[in-house]
């Protein structure tokens, strides 16, 4: 609910309260957002307060006030206008605002004047007494739970070294010394044998011989593997939210005692 961007001719006027007493001037006129008609009037202490003040005013119900005579006379008394909730803006009022209001000034003058305010938010929904057709609107708070995007945690690609012990099986082929038997015909010489005497000379060795293998030789070499990236997926999962609510409970009180 939005005030008036044209001032009728009710801005600037002194308003009082239903016993006449000076309550302030009267600095905005708020129209219902359905209606367009006059709900509420934003008042500022004083007798010259300036419309265009930044001050946010004591908002004021117009319903069953009168315009005379250059003032405007409010169905309310001072003490409900003095204890009415604040608004936070001077040209707007929030739904909730707005809900506020309307339960204060449905509240019984008598209880207004009594209530203090507690240092503590209370322990239990304060009661509420009935509309005028006997029956009363009963409130309770419900939660409603909504999800927004945050950040969570933060991840980084690092390359670190691992060492592991690789098994790889090589065929190796090496030169293995082996005795070869050669025949004697008839009337060949033995090696070693005088041949006028036809004795045997001592045995020689006929030299060493070098045999040869091949050896494992191993080289290593740094190469690309494989390519890695960084992506990010969307897990969901069921998380629980804990929340006190509360409630009002309606309560029938009766007067025991009998009428005469």
């Amino acid at each position: 609910m939005a005030s008036d961007p044209t001032p009728p001719s009710v801005i600037g006027a002194i308003a009082h309260d239903r016993d006449g007493k000076p309550l302030g001037t009267i600095t905005a006129v708020y129209l219902d957002d359905a209606t367009q008609q006059p709900t509420w009037v934003g008042l500022t202490p004083g007798t010259h307060a300036a419309p265009d003040t930044d001050e946010v005013p004591t908002i004021a119900p117009v319903a069953g006030s009168e315009f005379t005579d250059g003032r405007l006379q409010l169905a309310v008394d001072s003490a409900a206008v003095d204890t009415a909730p604040r608004a936070t803006r001077a040209d707007h009022l929030s739904p909730d605002e707005e809900s506020a209001l309307l339960e204060h000034y449905r509240e019984p003058a008598t209880a207004r004047s009594r209530a203090t305010p507690p240092a503590t938010p209370p322990a239990t929904v304060p009661t509420r007494t009935g509309d005028g057709d006997g029956a009363m609107t009963r409130a309770e708070e419900q939660l409603d739970v909504t999800t927004v995007v945050e950040p969570w945690t933060r991840a980084v690609l690092r390359i670190e070294e691992v060492s592991e012990e690789v098994l790889v099986p090589v065929t190796i082929t090496r030169q293995r010394a082996r005795i070869e038997h050669l025949p004697l015909a008839h009337g060949d010489r033995e090696a070693g044998q005088d041949s006028s005497s036809g004795e045997r000379q001592p045995s020689r060795s006929t030299g060493w011989v070098t045999l040869y293998a091949e050896e494992p030789r191993v080289s290593l070499e740094r190469v690309p593997a494989e390519r890695v990236r960084l992506t990010t997926s969307w897990e969901t999962e069921q998380s629980t939210v804990t929340e006190q609510l509360r409630h009002e409970e309606v309560e029938l009180t009766t007067d025991d005692t009998p009428r005469s």
